[in-house]
């Protein structure tokens, strides 16, 4: 089992998919912070809202996570490699290494970018509550009751848990779509589908609306939108093992 999650760890990060969109989410996010000045002329949450606000990467966040490693199974229901392993180890066990090594490719993939980009955040703006200008940025935030009691670095770390939580959580959407109906199209498409679906029929719920659960500053409770996410990630792990049973049954 252990030579078999470390291979499967392996291929999840080692491959195309994982690379590209890596690559993309990056390119949007830090291209993000260059339309606010960099030159410490403005406070790091006024160059924060233009990298995760208006950047226009939330919209479309779903899209990259599935690309690394969620639509593999596809092929290899197909090729019969999923008998293959059944026959090895049991249905579970493979369920919940898959479900590991799939939900760790999405969310690094945005742990990543995220990290580079509040980096970028606090080395090129003026980091605390914002002044001058920038003062009524974050009128009724809780971001300025984190800050005060807690510093900057409560900021930066929830930040990269909720991209890496989000990451994790749509990765899982697509493994599910993959072993309920294994097409590699659907597998890809249908998470940003049913993502947009969610934003759209859940505006008036913020609390279970997945657009509003990445950022943290529109629920306005960064540990409540990472409960969210762990919901929702739960909720997709008991689907797919609820899928891959449906498989193995059908064979």
């Amino acid at each position: 089992m252990k030579g078999f999650f470390l291979q499967d760890l392996k291929r999840s990060f080692l491959n195309k998919g994982f690379l590209a969109g890596l690559i993309a989410v990056t390119w949007i996010l830090v291209s993000g912070a260059f339309h606010a000045p960099l030159n410490r002329s403005r406070s790091s949450y006024f160059i924060m809202l233009e990298i995760f606000a208006a950047s226009g990467f939330t919209p479309f966040a779903a899209i990259f996570p599935v690309l690394a490693y969620a639509s593999v199974f596809c092929e290899e229901y197909s090729s019969g490699y999923f008998i293959m392993i059944i026959s090895r180890m049991s249905l579970v066990k493979f369920g919940i290494i898959r479900i590991i090594t799939v939900a760790l490719s999405g969310g690094v993939m945005l742990a990543i970018p995220f990290f580079i980009a509040m980096s970028i955040v606090y080395c090129c703006g003026i980091p605390g509550i914002p002044a001058g200008s920038d003062q009524g940025l974050m009128a009724g935030k809780a971001l300025i009751s984190y800050i005060e009691n807690y510093g900057e670095w409560y900021i930066f770390f929830w930040k990269i848990v909720l991209g890496f939580l989000f990451g994790c959580t749509w990765a899982l959407a697509g493994l599910a779509f993959a072993v309920w109906m294994p097409n590699k199209y659907v597998a890809l498409l249908a998470p940003f589908v049913l993502y947009e679906a969610m934003w759209l029929a859940l505006g008036e719920v913020p609390v279970l609306n997945p657009i509003y659960l990445m950022r943290g500053d529109d629920l306005n409770n960064y540990p409540l939108s990472g409960f969210m996410e762990c919901v929702y990630i739960l909720l997709a792990a008991s689907l797919v093992l609820q899928g891959l049973k449906r498989r193995y049954q059908d064979g």
